[in-house]
């Protein structure tokens, strides 16, 4: 099989891959969360992302092409900031003392703003777009050669937080999904075949997430069944004292 041929059914296997997961976000506990909402936006990017890859052979250079690959990197600067939002959402749900502090949300939120501000600001308004080849694959790629800043930022960000949710929470999968990607981008993102690599990281990392959505729905709804037991317990003791009310814990009857 050719080359070409490998490239882009990789890209679809990525793609259909995506719109998978999509499907079974619907079948999480609280399928209507905001988070959830954000992974489903993500997801879809992330679909959008691999189907304007898989099409470069067939757009080359034409107006089309440009405008779905100008949308594809708008995309990425628009969506990928709210991994911050989630990640203070999960810590939240967790029990986290740094996410009940104002200040700290207040400095998240700011962060999350100012990635906005230079993702579509700097990244995107100043975004060059020239043919390039990989794998015998062609495409339409940025001429810049500055590191996508705004993204290792969120990410290193992302990862602090996620450690946080695994602290206080046990659960690492967000922090190491997290890692897995920086690690790859980082490593072979250069590579011919990068490309491929980090797309695959990527169907890793959003994986990790649902993942943790749906642990955070189940900690939740453990939560809320832990409290009504324990206020129907409260209840029964009330109504079990005499004149129906209750002794304070150690007085003498």
């Amino acid at each position: 099989m050719d080359l070409p041929v490998v490239t882009v059914a990789a890209f679809v296997a990525c793609l259909l891959a995506q719109l998978g997961l999509l499907a079974w976000s619907f079948r999480l506990p609280k399928p209507g969360s905001l988070r959830l909402w954000f992974l489903r936006l993500l997801l879809l990017s992330m679909a959008y992302d691999n189907l304007v890859l898989a099409l470069g052979g067939l757009g080359g250079v034409s107006f089309w092409y440009a405008g779905a690959t100008w949308l594809r990197f708008a995309l990425h600067a628009l969506v990928l900031p709210l991994l911050i939002p989630f990640a203070l959402s999960a810590m939240r749900v967790c029990g986290a003392p740094l996410a009940g502090r104002r200040s700290f949300v207040v400095c998240l939120w700011l962060f999350t703003g100012a990635a906005w501000c230079y993702g579509l600001g700097y990244d995107l308004m100043g975004l060059e777009l020239a043919p390039r080849e990989a794998l015998g694959h062609a495409r339409l790629a940025s001429v810049s050669a500055t590191p996508p800043l705004a993204t290792i930022a969120v990410n290193l960000l992302f990862l602090g937080l996620a450690a946080s949710v695994w602290r206080r929470a046990g659960w690492s999968a967000a922090f190491l999904g997290g890692l897995f990607i920086l690690a790859v981008n980082g490593a072979v993102g250069a590579r011919p075949w990068g490309l491929l690599a980090g797309n695959g990281a990527e169907l890793a990392f959003v994986f990790s997430l649902l993942l943790t959505e749906r642990f955070l729905g189940r900690l939740r709804a453990d939560g809320a069944g832990a409290a009504a037991s324990s206020g129907l317990s409260h209840e029964t003791a009330r109504s079990g004292a005499p004149d129906g009310a209750a002794k304070p814990a150690g007085s003498l009857a």
